[in-house]
Parts: structure tokens; C-alpha cells; sequence
């Protein structure tokens, strides 16, 4: 008597499978977590890119810059280039890694290059920064000041030379 209630049929055809149990990878759970797939693909991308480690090149303000600024909020790395190799401070390459270290940067050095992070190295600004505190004997003297003040020696002996260097 149960046989005659619950015909089991072995043949089903892919329209009626779909009836009875829905498109196993196209239904909206299936569209779900096709979704969310992507969106983590592409935020790892996205954080892939931004965390590489790209060659530190020295940044210049831009003087050759004609006409005015346009979206200046958005594009303001225009106001800076990267410099050529004749326009690099002489300094430059002495003393980034004493600027990157104390203004708490991450840096990698691979071959002789420093390396630091991409999105690091897209903000002109802040490389100009440390392109010209390279090669400003104030900023270092200021530095010896706060370090002595601060009770720290283990630095002085480093940033004695880098002076002393200015000076010849």
C-alpha cells in the first residue's frame, strides 16, 4: 500500500529535477555566495595593491607645472614629479633611512634599494617630505636636540656624524 502513495521515480528529466529542488547552483543562495566571492576577490586585490612594496624614488615640487591646477583636492600629486637622477639631494640616499625610521615608515631594502609600500609611495607629498628632511640640517639638529632632551643615546652617535657631514 505505500508503494501505490510514494511512487519513486528514478527518471527524472533536468525540468522537473529544477521543480522539485530548485537550479542547485543558480538559486538565490547560489547568487549569494557568488556575490560575496567576488566582493573578497576584489577587496584582496585591491589590498594587494595597495600593500606592495614599490622602489622609494625621490619627489621634487613640480616647477614646470604650466597653466592652473585643476581639482586640486583630488589630483594634488600634480604639484610634485619625481626626480631625475641629477636632481636628487646629495644626501638623499645617506640619510632616508634615518628619516623613514623616525618618521615611523616601513621600509624594506632589497639590492641596495629601499623598498616601502605602494600606497605610501602614491602620496607625493608625504615623499617630498622625507626628500627634503634628507638633506636639511635643521630637521636633523632639531632631532639631536628632542634625543638628548629625551634621554635617548643610543642615537646621538648617528645623527653626530650626519651633522658633522653637513658641515664638510
Amino acid at each position: 500500500m505505500n508503494e501505490d502513495i510514494f511512487k519513486t521515480k528514478t527518471d527524472l528529466n533536468s525540468s522537473e529535477y529544477k521543480k522539485l529542488f530548485g537550479d542547485p547552483f543558480w538559486n538565490e543562495q547560489g547568487k549569494k555566495y557568488i556575490g560575496l566571492a567576488i566582493l573578497i576577490i576584489l577587496f584582496s586585490v585591491y589590498y594587494y595593491w595597495q600593500n606592495r612594496y614599490v622602489e622609494l624614488r625621490p619627489v621634487l615640487v613640480n616647477e614646470d607645472l604650466r597653466g592652473p591646477v585643476l581639482f586640486q583636492q583630488t589630483s594634488h600629486n600634480q604639484l610634485f614629479k619625481i626626480a631625475k637622477p641629477n636632481e636628487i639631494p646629495p644626501s638623499f640616499y645617506k640619510n632616508i633611512k634615518w628619516v623613514l625610521e623616525r618618521e615611523h615608515q616601513e621600509y624594506i631594502v632589497k639590492n641596495g634599494m629601499i623598498y616601502i609600500q605602494y600606497k605610501y609611495m602614491n602620496d607625493y607629498e608625504m615623499i617630498w617630505n622625507h626628500t627634503t628632511k634628507t638633506n636639511n640640517l635643521e630637521w636633523f639638529k632639531s632631532q639631536r636636540r628632542m634625543d638628548s632632551f629625551n634621554g635617548e643615546d643610543k642615537n646621538t652617535k648617528e645623527l653626530d656624524r650626519i651633522i658633522k657631514e653637513f658641515s664638510n
